[in-house]
């Protein structure tokens, strides 16, 4: 009776390994759909399919593969907060693979949650620190918060009467005066209901909107047959007369999925011939689409997943030949393309690339930038066009007009009527603006009425006077340079200059001034000493500098600098360092320039002890630091500093009618 039980028990236990390894049959079968429609680029049906496949099992190991393949489906589909939601339970669900961690981080950071996405890209560091997509992706977090708070002056609008609830893109020139625009989309009312399985939404056609007499984007038209099929149309470029269309056409045959090409057609009169597709060495099974071409139509920029590349879809470049042939595809080289996506280039007229990816250090998901050829051909680094342009969504298809003022792009950033929307941008005018007080340096009071003149490199001269508030205020140009210049009687002239050579950005420049008066004895406050020593500290060098500037402005005036020491030591060695001293910034203003004629060094010892002017702890205004004064502070840091407002250097202007030598030289030569 227990062998029977014993066997029973073994038959028990063979059956259900059976029924394991059945429902394991199963299982991979249902997998196998779904994954064939994955790589197929099929997202929407393979989201289904993943869907019954996880229903059908109970493995937790492979319950988890799903949800991350699902997340994966939702996320190229453009699905994004469905696809965080399923990252988040993939994690969740102990998923292996730690890429999980960083397509998170992705979906996160395109949803503007920069500082999860931060922790996420962190995580995928520590687990893969090899792969610098991690890195790419937490600086792009870094730019993004820094970028956002310093927008550029692009202005960036939504056009509601061209766009649609499904997604609308790829808007191109129809003409050179910009009066016309062709687009891609999903609406409904196209050539065919039919869905496409990548995206869900209906297969893509071109469309065409004009400026009408009020000047507004008319309501779009659908193009004719031949241009639209029942196929996916799409990305297309027009040439600067309207008579040439290259276009982005993806073929389908019973059911079978031919690729995506570049086609080109020619209108004659009002219609438009039946596309050709343009003749171009490609692997076979290549898609390549996206085109941009030169205004005469001989250079070809374009996207594409051709062998060879970087990694995703590369921007490649084609030349036509003398005979109408192209040349065989050079890829543009690793400075621009990535192991992400580079995809829908603008060549412009002045032969910058603009283009969008989401290999580069961005904002968001796709990116727009553009990028140049340098002195030997080779494309230079790409330049992110920053915020409002980029957002934390996918932003690209860029055309811009030959004025490099305004144009059009794509996102389906926040506040769009849904799916990819076309906005509208300019560039506002720069705006930059000088303004500053001026003040008295021994007084430190502000100072009304005080004329100040701007003379710029382009020729102009503007002069206003500081207002009661001792403001004054300028409107600047762009790419100028500028002296400004404070020419007050009483005071020495001082001038600044200035420039907006390079600044892309609104800007208020701040400068103040603090001019010195003629008949006053003034205080250099950074021109302090070591104890017993006569070298220039660093900060004296730098206050010496301003000095110096000032006195090239007043080449007629001659100073008088007196250096002083602290009460230690003998009268005879206090005299002796306070004209080491004097000498010490003489020789200094000498080296940068400054006549020695204008110059007078004199030591003072000890015998001037310092006044304080503005209260300084124990130390009030009118204490007088002398010998006396000083060994009666108790704390030794207090009297510290006491000995170190003494261990200074002051200057006074003592005539200002001297003529500097090179003057005198060209009145002698004359007499002769």
């Amino acid at each position: 009776m227990k062998r029977i039980l014993r066997l029973f028990a073994i038959f028990i236990f063979l059956f259900s390994l059976a029924s394991t390894d059945i429902h394991a049959q199963k299982k991979s079968r249902k997998m196998i759909k779904a994954d064939n429609a994955f790589n197929l680029e099929q997202y929407v049906k393979a989201a289904e399919l993943y869907k019954k496949a996880y229903q059908k099992t109970k493995i937790r190991a492979v319950k988890a593969e799903i949800i991350f393949r699902q997340a994966e489906c939702y996320r190229l589909s453009g699905n994004i907060k469905r696809a965080e939601s399923y990252f988040k339970r993939a994690i969740k669900a102990k998923y292996p693979d730690v890429i999980v961690y960083l397509r998170y981080a992705d979906v996160l950071r395109m949803q503007d949650d920069l500082f999860e996405a931060k922790i996420q890209y962190a995580k995928y560091i520590e687990l893969n620190p090899n792969d610098v997509n991690g890195e790419i992706g937490l600086k792009s977090c870094e730019f993004a918060l820094k970028w956002k708070n310093l927008p550029t002056r692009y202005k960036v609008d939504l056009m509601p009467l061209v766009n649609s609830r499904n997604s609308d893109y790829s808007p191109a020139f129809g003409n050179s005066e910009y009066t016309e625009m062709y687009f891609t989309s999903s609406r409904l009312g196209g050539f065919t209901d039919k869905k496409d399985e990548r995206t869900g939404e209906p297969f893509t056609d071109v469309y065409l909107s004009k400026i009408n007499k009020k000047g507004k984007w008319s309501a779009p038209i659908i193009v004719a047959e031949p241009i639209n099929t029942e196929d996916n149309e799409g990305s297309v470029f027009v040439n600067k007369r309207g008579t040439v269309m290259y276009l982005t056409q993806c073929k389908k045959e019973k059911k079978k999925t031919l690729g995506c090409g570049i086609y080109v057609s020619k209108r004659k009169g009002k219609l438009w011939e039946v596309p050709q597709l343009l003749q171009i060495k490609v692997d076979s099974n290549t898609t390549i689409g996206h085109p941009a071409l030169s205004e005469d139509e001989t250079i070809l920029i374009f996207s594409s997943d051709l062998s060879g590349g970087y990694g995703g879809k590369d921007l490649w470049i084609s030349v036509k030949g003398k005979r109408n042939t192209w040349s065989d595809p050079v890829n543009l080289g690793p400075m621009v393309n990535t192991p992400g996506d580079e995809m829908f280039p603008f060549l412009h007229s002045d032969g910058t690339i603009y283009f969008s990816s989401n290999g580069h250090v961005g904002i968001g998901g796709l990116d727009i930038y553009k990028t140049s050829q340098d002195e030997n051909g080779a494309y230079t680094l790409p330049v992110n066009l920053k915020f409002p342009i980029n957002s934390s969504a996918d932003d690209f298809s860029m055309i811009i007009e030959k004025s490099g003022e305004r144009g059009f792009l794509t996102s389906n950033r926040d506040g769009g009527k849904g799916g990819d929307d076309i906005y509208e941008f300019v560039l506002e005018d720069l705006v930059l603006t000088l303004k500053g007080v001026v003040t008295d340096s021994k007084t430190g009071g502000i100072m009304t009425g005080v004329k100040v003149q701007l003379i710029g490199s382009d020729g102009a001269v503007k002069e206003v006077e500081t207002d009661n508030t001792g403001v004054y205020e300028f409107t600047l140009m762009p790419l100028t340079s500028y002296e400004i210049l404070v020419n007050t009687e009483g005071y020495l002239n001082k001038s600044v200059n200035e420039t907006t050579v390079g600044i892309e950005s609104n800007k208020v420049f701040i400068i103040d001034f603090v001019v010195d008066p003629v008949k006053k004895e003034v205080i250099l406050p950074r021109i302090e000493y070591d104890f017993n020593k006569y070298e220039l500290r660093p900060q004296s060098i730098a206050d010496l500098d301003l000095l110096a500037e000032t006195l090239k402005d007043n080449y007629n005036v001659v100073i008088e600098l007196k250096s002083h020491t602290d009460y230690i030591g003998s009268d005879a060695q206090n005299n002796k360092l306070s004209q080491q001293r004097a000498d010490a910034c003489v020789a200094y203003l000498i080296s940068q320039g400054i006549d020695s004629g204008q110059l007078v060094a004199r030591g003072m010892g000890e015998n001037e002890p310092f006044v304080i002017e503005n209260k300084d702890g124990r130390l009030k205004v009118g204490d007088v630091l002398t010998e006396k004064y000083i060994k009666k502070i108790k704390f030794k840091r207090n009297k510290e500093k006491a000995n170190q407002y003494n261990r200074r250097t002051s200057f006074k202007v003592l005539r200002e009618d001297y003529v500097p030598v090179a003057t005198k030289d060209v009145a002698t030569d004359k007499k002769k």
